[in-house]
């Protein structure tokens, strides 16, 4: 069965984001602010990226959904960052409305083939957990006698960390939430036109049978200076907590991200 990731990089387009811009230039001047990008950029490298490299089930494409407009600089880090990735794939579109472009981005990947195929999203500063696509796959083969009876089925992984990270490294706090935009995707039938972005991931439910896992961390959500959920005076608080040596083990072999790597891309000028 196909399997497909999709991530928006720094897409300008209209919607997507908690907070509306006055007009398109405004959205590209928040977008591509150098410290924004810079901190995108770094997140990505350090933290998402070895989670999309490290997958124990490596079939399945990562698509990088950015736009036209994004300056030709962060686009060569960001095809630099990927290259060795054969996942990976950046797809540019213009400025369109966010889920519509989305959308086409998966239904593009799709194209003629008609069958029933695995969807997921990841957010570019959080991490999924290394046996992700593994666990998945094997979830739409377990749940047939459901998925078979319904255009979509959404399969929700619901525990993990929430992050901040730096060049002091990276700091953690348990979390369990469901229908994150992390480690959550859907099985789609034959004949539906059904896209994991179609909705807020945190509506799923609404729309489709699911199935929900507790039983291993397997999403890691970053939270940092540029969330999007931050926008608007939007605050969690959490009480983060330095790793100490049996938990950066452990991120290391759920997640695949390493925290001297996470300080020594944080630390570079």
């Amino acid at each position: 069965m196909r399997c497909v990731g999709i991530c928006r990089f720094s897409y300008a387009g209209r919607g997507g984001f908690s907070v509306g811009f006055d007009d398109m230039e405004a959205q590209k001047a928040y977008l591509y602010d150098p410290a924004r990008m810079e901190e995108r950029l770094r997140l990505f490298e350090a933290v998402t990226l070895p989670s999309v490299a490290g997958q124990t089930d490596p079939d399945f494409t990562f698509l990088i959904v950015t736009g036209n407009s994004l300056p030709e600089p962060y686009l060569a880090r960001l095809r630099a960052l990927t290259a060795g990735i054969p996942q990976c794939e950046i797809r540019q579109y213009p400025p369109r409305p966010h889920r519509r472009i989305m959308r086409k981005a998966l239904l593009d990947w799709r194209g003629e083939t008609d069958a029933a195929h695995l969807q997921f999203r990841l957010d570019d500063d959080d991490a999924m957990a290394l046996d992700f696509v593994a666990a998945f796959r094997q979830t739409a083969h377990d749940i047939a006698p459901i998925r078979t009876r319904h255009p979509a089925v959404a399969v929700d992984f619901n525990r993990g960390y929430v992050y901040t990270a730096g060049a002091e490294g990276m700091k953690l706090w348990p979390y369990t939430y469901a229908y994150s935009a992390i480690a959550l995707g859907i099985v789609v039938q034959p004949g539906s036109d059904i896209t994991i972005m179609g909705q807020g991931h945190q509506n799923l439910w609404q729309e489709m049978p699911t199935v929900t896992f507790t039983h291993s961390d397997m999403m890691l959500r970053g939270h940092n200076d540029f969330n999007d959920s931050r926008l608007k005076g939007k605050k969690n608080v959490f009480d983060y907590q330095p790793m100490d040596a049996d938990q950066a083990a452990h991120i290391r072999a759920r997640f695949g991200v390493d925290d001297a790597t996470v300080r020594a891309v944080f630390s570079r000028p």
